[in-house]
């Protein structure tokens, strides 16, 4: 190897370990990604059928699934009425079902990005 391409490629090193360390150091965010329900015929939606860990009202899909990626526990989800209900389950749901208005979200992957 090149005598300069050493120094060279160690300073990268030193550099990329800083990188990280300033990033462990901010805040972290959860991303949380859901799966989208499986459809049956005339647009209903598969629906656990489970007892729910907990209900809430939500003025939206887009509620109900922030309210479960804050929950670190939330496993799944169903929304209910146009959205107005929210099941929230901390386990995968076994007993699903199609139901009218109705649509069950399960939790996908999670990761850790810094801020």
């Amino acid at each position: 190897m090149n005598n300069k391409l050493v120094p060279m490629i160690l300073q990268l090193l030193l550099l990329l370990i800083d990188v990280i360390m300033t990033s462990a150091q901010r805040d972290t965010v959860q991303v949380t990604s859901f799966r989208k329900p499986r459809k049956i015929l005339n647009d209903t939606g598969m629906c656990a059928l489970d007892t729910a860990n907990e209900t809430i009202l939500s003025s939206s899909l887009q509620e109900c699934s922030l309210v479960c990626t804050r929950d670190g526990t939330c496993a799944a989800f169903n929304t209910k009425n146009s959205n107005t209900i929210c099941d929230l389950y901390n386990y995968r749901p076994k007993v699903n079902a199609p139901v009218s208005d109705c649509k069950n979200y399960q939790v996908g992957s999670q990761w850790r990005l810094t801020q």
